[in-house]
C-alpha cells in the first residue's frame, strides 16, 4: 500500500514541473507587451527598456524560469500590473472562495447524485431509472451560463427565493470583515453566528446548485451503472436467496462496493469544479478565482493569470492525488498489493 501511496507522490512531481513551465510560458505568450500595459500606450521606448530590465524581462528565457520557480516555491506570484498589490495577498481572498463554492457544489452533487443513481439502479427500466437517465443527459447537454440566468430568474427574480449574486449582504453586515476567504467557517467560528451564517448559506445556495448540475448527472450516471453491475454478481442473488430484505442488501452490500469507482470519479469532478467555476462565478457575481481569471484577462494583466493557472492545475493534481491515495486505502486488492 505504501509503495504504491509512494509512487504516486513521485509521479506528481514531474507533473507539477510541466504545468509550472506551461504557467510560465503563459505570460510569455500573451498579446501586447507587459511593460505597455504597466506604462500606458504613452510610454517611450526607453521607459519601456528600463522597466523591462527592473522586471528582469531582458535576461534568457531560461534564467526568468528559475528565478520564477523558485520565487513561486517561497510563495511569491510578483505583483499585479494593475492594482500594484503582491498576486498572494490576492488569492488568499480568491481561492478560499473557490473553494467554498466548490465544496459546496461537490457536496450536493454527490448526495443527489448517488441517491438518483441507488434508485435508479434498484428498479432498472422503471420511472425512476427513466427520470435518472432523463435528468443526466440534460444536466450533460445544458449549456452553464445558459441555466445560471434561467436559475436566476426563476429563483431569484420571480420567486425572490434566493439572491441574485454575491457572497452577503454588505449593507445589513458591515459590521462583518473577514479575516480570510473562508468566510462561512469565520462566521461559524469567529462571529459565532447563526444569522451571518444563515445568510452566507443563502447566497451560496443557487450558485452552488448551478454548479452541481453537470456532477450530478455524472455521478449518476456512474452509480447506476456500478450499482446494476453489482446488483447483478453471485453473492447479492446469495444474499436475496437467503431471505435479506432489499434495503440491506442494497445499503450494506452493493453500495459500498459500487462506490469504489464512484469515489475516484467524484475526486476529478471536484478538481474540474475548482477550474471551471469561472462562467458561474461571473454569472452570480461571486468574487472567486473565476472573475478573477476574467478580470485578468480582459486587462491583459499577466501574473494573476499566470499564478491563477498554477494554482487551479496544482489543485486539480493535489485533489487527483488524494483521489488515487484514498482509493487505495479504500480498495482491499490495492491495499494488499493487488494490481493497481
Amino acid at each position: 500500500m505504501f509503495s504504491n501511496i509512494l509512487r504516486r507522490l513521485l509521479a506528481a512531481i514531474p507533473m507539477l514541473l510541466a504545468i509550472s513551465v506551461a504557467s510560465f510560458l503563459l505570460l510569455h505568450a500573451l498579446p501586447g507587451d507587459p511593460t505597455a500595459v504597466l506604462l500606458g500606450q504613452e510610454a517611450t521606448p526607453e521607459q519601456m527598456a528600463q522597466v523591462r530590465q527592473e522586471l528582469g524581462l531582458n535576461r534568457p528565457l531560461h534564467v526568468q524560469y528559475f528565478d520564477f520557480l523558485g520565487n513561486v516555491l517561497r510563495g511569491d506570484f510578483g505583483r499585479s500590473f494593475f492594482s500594484g498589490r503582491p498576486v498572494a495577498d490576492e488569492l488568499a481572498l480568491k481561492v478560499p472562495a473557490t473553494i467554498e463554492l466548490a465544496l459546496a457544489a461537490m457536496l450536493l452533487a454527490s448526495i443527489v447524485g448517488i441517491s438518483l443513481g441507488v434508485l435508479a439502479a434498484v428498479r432498472p427500466r422503471g420511472v425512476m431509472d427513466f427520470l435518472c437517465l432523463g435528468f443526466a443527459l440534460v444536466g450533460v447537454s445544458m449549456p452553464i451560463f445558459w441555466l445560471g440566468f434561467l436559475a436566476q430568474q426563476a429563483l431569484a427574480g420571480g420567486a425572490g427565493i434566493l439572491p441574485f449574486g454575491g457572497r452577503y449582504d454588505t449593507a445589513t453586515w458591515e459590521g462583518f470583515v473577514p479575516a480570510t476567504g473562508f468566510f462561512i467557517l469565520e462566521a461559524m467560528f469567529r462571529y459565532n453566528s447563526v444569522e451571518l451564517t444563515l445568510e452566507l448559506l443563502h447566497h451560496l445556495a443557487l450558485p452552488a446548485m448551478v454548479l452541481a448540475t453537470v456532477p450530478t448527472a455524472l455521478i449518476a450516471r456512474m452509480t447506476r451503472a456500478n450499482m446494476l453491475e453489482v446488483l447483478g454478481q453471485d453473492y447479492i442473488r446469495t444474499a436475496r436467496a437467503k431471505g435479506l430484505s432489499t434495503t440491506p442488501i442494497v445499503m450494506r452490500h452493493a453500495l459500498r462496493n459500487a462506490l469504489i469507482p464512484v469515489i475516484t470519479s467524484i475526486g476529478t469532478q471536484f478538481g474540474y469544479l475548482l477550474g471551471g467555476a469561472v462562467l458561474t462565478e461571473t454569472i452570480f457575481s461571486w468574487p472567486g478565482l473565476g472573475t478573477y481569471v476574467v478580470h485578468a484577462v480582459i486587462i491583459l494583466d499577466g501574473k494573476p493569470l499566470q499564478a491563477s493557472v498554477l494554482v487551479v492545475a496544482t489543485f486539480f493534481v493535489a485533489v487527483n492525488l488524494l483521489t488515487d491515495i484514498s482509493y487505495t486505502l479504500i480498495d482491499p486488492r490495492l491495499r494488499h498489493g493487488g494490481a493497481a
